[in-house]
């Protein structure tokens, strides 16, 4: 029994400290905030714009955000397009999500650049290329 609680303990705190750890992405004012502080401007990605981007606080673009259009497959796919690194991935995601990416596999420096080597970490971990996929029917 005693070991029961151990075990029961060292999860409650596992997933506690792991609740904590996990940063808030807010949007605002077409400012991404994580745990509210200014982390990167954004562009309105609403139903009817074909395209958006993210730029830095300072307003310089590193990101332009394409819609993929592709009525057979549900949901928003985007193409992203890390400026100046000729680096694109293809996600079915929203602005929150890509905010969320960029934060915590530390793409953007503090004075608002894009870390190529961080960029290529996500481009391997994150590629889909749902334009390039048949429709299976």
């Amino acid at each position: 029994m005693k070991q029961i609680k151990i075990i029961l303990l060292f999860c409650v705190t596992v997933l506690s400290s792991q609740y904590l750890s996990a940063q808030k992405i807010r949007i605002k004012d077409n400012i991404a905030y994580v745990d509210d502080k200014p982390y990167l401007k954004v562009s309105d990605c609403g139903m009817y714009k074909e395209d958006c981007s993210i730029s830095n606080l300072d307003g310089k673009l590193i990101i332009s955000i394409d819609k993929l259009p592709n009525q057979a497959k549900p949901g928003t796919y985007l193409q992203i397009v890390f400026k100046g690194l000729n680096t694109t991935i293809e996600l079915n995601t929203n602005m929150s999500r890509i905010v969320k990416i960029l934060y915590t596999n530390n793409a953007v420096d503090k004075e608002g650049n894009l870390i190529a080597e961080n960029v290529k970490l996500i481009a391997a971990k994150y590629t889909r290329a749902y334009s390039l996929e048949e429709d299976e029917d």
